[in-house]
């Protein structure tokens, strides 16, 4: 019986996968780990990737530990290597956590030994189980022997909207808001209409503003829903039990029935919403299928932009363009896209009054969600798998289907034994799985359950071999 190389072999270097890294390394010395990711560096992906100081964390630097058994883990390194006035409360830039995370493997891999990690730059394009091994293989013809496969993907680039006379191809529209030119050679006191209003828009709102922007950036949406602003509050009971509603309504009606009896209490709604973090995959996984469907269809918007609010800073600027008229917000549907020589000429109708407007722009950016319907989206590794019938997506199409421990379901529904998914892969089980709060947690649970699954199977292994032998 050959010994892979590796024991476990991590697809993507993000914020999930190099903290799951993390975890293996600090569980034992005997693991040896790699991550295969396009980037040169460990940690950054696309929320941590950004070189904009003005992008600030979406969550205050004292909730940031990547490590759920250290609290002030993010915050003690931050007043060591930032500031040392740092404090709790305080939101910092995303290009520095992505320094923390970065460092934060360095010093697992300094006490595991050095040869226990391998960071492999490079794309996974498919992979192959052969009796008790995984072989993965690279775009480069290199080929991975392991145990264990862990898809820590992240986030995929939005699809298209669906806009008649949409010119894909076209250089004044850019599908994936983070692509390295999407702000590049927009005129200075030009037009930009940034489609979809949530994190990713205010992002590049302010990135705009950064670059010295002094036009017009439009903001289009089905609601025209921005991120509230963070604000400090004092916290609130937790009210959701197993006893409560099981319908999309039926909850509904217990949070605002809450939010009125905080405001009463002096306490402001954000507590509220606050008090279902612990226990938001709970509710999730008590909904029946048709109730989360229901949430998906007409509570999805409003949840997100209550839950995923925006650092005080970053709101303070947002709302001092739309006061000085730089960003106008919209809520309506894109009818037509026209590109002619000078610009694009976007007519959408307005969701309440059902006005038709016309405006021109120089640039349109896709700023949607992320793409989350596996069937969609093509990535080499995805396609591999559900072409051999080892993954599926998820019933509600917001990831893969996955058991409770993270590990993949084929199209039988069968858990695989060696192939397991690590964040945004996992929302429709789970639903919160994008945050640092959730990932780290899940990040050490899979690093537990992938530990003593491998040491069960090495102490089989060696028995088997002994029985053969005698």
């Amino acid at each position: 019986m050959s010994d892979p190389k590796l024991s476990v072999v991590i697809v993507g270097g993000g914020f999930s996968g190099t903290v799951l890294a993390v975890q293996l390394l600090r569980r034992t010395p005997d693991l040896r780990v790699a991550i295969v990711d396009k980037a040169f560096a460990p940690g950054r992906g696309l929320a941590y990737g950004t070189e904009c100081r003005c992008h600030l964390l979406n969550v205050p630097a004292g909730n940031m530990s990547a490590l759920p058994e250290e609290p002030d883990h993010f915050l003690n390194w931050a007043r060591a290597n930032y500031q040392g006035s740092v404090q709790a409360r305080s939101f910092l830039p995303r290009a520095l956590y992505g320094r923390y995370v970065g460092s934060s493997l360095e010093q697992a891999i300094a006490s595991a030994g050095c040869g226990n990690f391998q960071w492999i730059q490079g794309e996974a394009l498919s992979l192959t189980r052969a009796h008790s091994k995984v072989n993965v293989q690279l775009s480069d013809g290199r080929e991975l022997p392991t145990k264990a496969v862990v898809l820590a993907v992240g986030n995929f680039p939005p699809a298209n909207p669906k806009i008649p006379g949409l010119a894909e191809c076209s250089e004044r529209y850019v599908p994936f808001a983070w692509s390295a030119t999407a702000l590049e050679d927009i005129p200075k006191n030009g037009s930009v209409l940034l489609i979809g209003s949530g994190l990713t828009s205010l992002d590049l709102a302010i990135g705009l503003k950064a670059k010295g922007f002094a036009g017009r950036i439009d903001i289009l949406s089905r609601r025209g829903l921005i991120p509230q602003r963070h604000q400090q509050n004092r916290s609130w009971p937790q009210f959701w039990s197993e006893r409560s509603p099981r319908t999309t309504l039926g909850l509904l009606r217990l949070i605002r029935q809450q939010a009125r009896l905080a405001s009463e209490a002096g306490v402001d709604w954000r507590a509220v919403v606050d008090a279902l973090r612990p226990v938001t995959q709970r509710m999730w996984k008590s909904l029946p299928l048709d109730e989360r469907r229901r949430f998906l269809r007409h509570l999805r918007s409003y949840w997100e932009v209550h839950r995923h609010r925006i650092a005080p800073e970053i709101a303070d600027i947002i709302a001092d363009l739309v006061h000085e008229g730089q960003v106008r917000l919209y809520a309506g549907r894109v009818t037509d896209y026209r590109e002619r020589w000078d610009g694009v000429e976007v007519a959408f109708r307005e969701r309440r009054s059902g006005v038709q407007h016309l405006i021109t722009v120089d640039r349109v950016i896709n700023c949607t969600g992320s793409e989350s319907d596996c069937r969609r989206i093509e990535d080499p590794l995805i396609m591999s798998l559900f072409a051999q019938g080892l993954a599926r997506p998820d019933p509600l199409f917001l990831g893969l289907d996955v058991d409770e421990e993270g590990a993949l379901l084929d199209c039988s529904r069968t858990p695989s034994q060696s192939l397991y998914a690590i964040g945004p892969a996992r929302k429709g089980c789970l639903w919160e799985t994008t945050a640092v709060p959730e990932i780290r947690t899940q990040a050490a649970q899979l690093a537990e359950h992938l530990v003593s699954r491998l040491r069960k199977r090495t102490r089989y292994a060696g028995s088997t071999l002994s029985e053969t032998a005698v």
